[in-house]
């Protein structure tokens, strides 16, 4: 992505309250426009591939299945797009699921927005992050695998070290 193209961000979640607030609050950010929005998997997927956004902010829980799944799909379809978990849920299988599915960040809601608007923007450019109160899950289960001995503590965990 370019420095002076704007950043098209799109944003997944059932709750059309915390879609709303997002949207105001990235619409108000130099350089950032919301180009479209969805409340289930499916809406996400088609949202996705007719707006070409540069970034998705997805919720883990969604009526009709999953962010995971929503992400896996967007990113097979177009991998350039990063996708931000952004989730209320803080739960092992839901941050490694997040990862193996391609997601470059996974935030809880509670992240201060303008955390979050440095986060979306980091990822852009090609930046992958988590939430700090899930690294440390994630890392102890690296760390279980490898304690294990198994032979690759990535692919051990659940995640690919491709």
């Amino acid at each position: 992505m370019t420095e002076t193209a704007d950043l098209k961000v799109m944003i997944v979640d059932d709750h059309e309250v915390v879609r709303e607030g997002l949207r105001a609050l990235l619409n108000r950010r130099p350089g950032m426009t919301v180009v479209g929005e969805a409340g289930t998997v499916a809406a996400a997927i088609a949202k996705a591939a007719e707006t070409e956004p540069n970034v998705v902010v997805m919720d883990v829980r969604l009526p009709d299945g999953n962010g995971v799944e929503a992400c896996r799909e967007i990113r097979s379809n177009r991998p350039e797009t990063r996708v931000v978990m952004l989730t209320s849920y803080s739960d092992e299988d839901a941050v490694v699921a997040s990862i193996v599915a391609g997601a470059a960040g996974y935030l809880l809601k509670q992240t201060p927005p303008r955390q979050l608007v440095e986060a979306i923007r980091a990822v852009a450019r090609g930046a992958s992050l988590l939430d700090p109160a899930v690294t440390g899950m994630v890392l102890e289960r690296l760390r279980r695998s490898a304690g294990r001995g198994d032979d690759d503590p990535l692919t051990a965990a659940g995640l690919s070290s491709q």
